[in-house]
């Protein structure tokens, strides 16, 4: 009898120790997969970094004093129909990781998204775009996806807001991110720490290299519009209880499902004046 007490306990002990252990390596991996997507971010937002902190031998014409405009702009050509702003960042991406260079090289940016050999290019799956932590399936017959996207301000259309030259006001809605033209780094004047450059989603993923809403996005304001961050949402769904942002300074914050969406609409505009810290969370 004192046997089998004995195996029971033993059996239950270790029951108890694998489940520490299965729980132990779930938070283990989730918070890799935060750290590797906010890496992600950094090297996204690389010319962000770059103006905001120069590095040596980075001065003079080199150092970026604009975020590009949120499409490779084409006459005649609706935005969702150009190339997207990832084109001119792709020769900072770690080249070891992937030949991101060879993939630039076979762009032709005088020729719309739909053209080959952009299909060809853009079938091309892209690591540094993708979340690890809810990585979308693979499709080799389709455009390869991206999870995060340039943020062009408050409102569905304000990847459509222009952006008047100085010393007119920049306009309130306004973002880091516009379609047809690029954002001087000195227009934001909330501070490049302030304002939102980048955020990640999970659904309805578009083309990396697609102009338009797949790549610069908005956040949606407006009545019954989806929850702005959290499965489902505008924003975030790859992380257990929130999501990654980048900011016009190169940094990354991660902020949980329960941030207040005045606090976003509000970082995600660049001269609105607003004065509320980031949130502590």
């Amino acid at each position: 009898m004192r046997r089998w007490v004995v195996v029971l306990v033993a059996a239950f002990a270790a029951f108890v120790a694998a489940g520490f252990a299965v729980t132990f390596f779930m938070k283990v991996r989730t918070l890799s997969a935060e750290v590797e997507c906010a890496n992600n971010l950094r090297t996204i937002g690389l010319f962000a970094a770059h103006h905001a902190d120069p590095k040596p031998g980075r001065a003079g014409p080199e150092l970026p004093n604009e975020i590009p405009a949120g499409t490779i702009v084409l006459p005649d050509t609706p935005p969702d129909d150009r190339l997207s702003w990832y084109v001119g960042v792709l020769p900072g991406f770690d080249q070891r990781r992937q030949n991101a260079a060879g993939i630039l090289s076979q762009i032709d940016r005088a020729k719309p998204f739909p053209a080959e050999p952009n299909q060809s290019a853009a079938r091309t799956r892209l690591l540094t775009v993708l979340c690890p932590g809810n990585p979308p399936a693979a499709d080799p017959n389709a455009p390869a996806p991206t999870c995060y996207v340039g943020l062009a301000g408050v409102g569905a259309d304000a990847a459509t807001i222009l952006l008047p030259p100085p010393p007119a006001p920049v306009p309130p809605r306004a973002g880091c991110f516009r379609y047809d033209s690029p954002t001087p780094f000195d227009r934001i004047t909330d501070g490049l720490s302030q304002s939102l450059l980048l955020g990640e989603r999970s659904g309805a993923l578009g083309p990396w290299l697609r102009g338009g809403p797949a790549t610069v996005r908005g956040l949606d304001n407006a009545p019954g519009a989806a929850l702005l961050v959290g499965p489902g949402g505008q924003f975030g769904g790859n992380h257990p209880h929130g999501a990654n942002w980048a900011f016009a300074d190169g940094s990354v914050r991660f902020f949980t499902d329960r941030v207040d969406p005045k606090v976003l609409y509000g970082l995600a505009t660049i001269a609105g004046g607003e004065t509320d810290p980031l949130p502590g969370e």
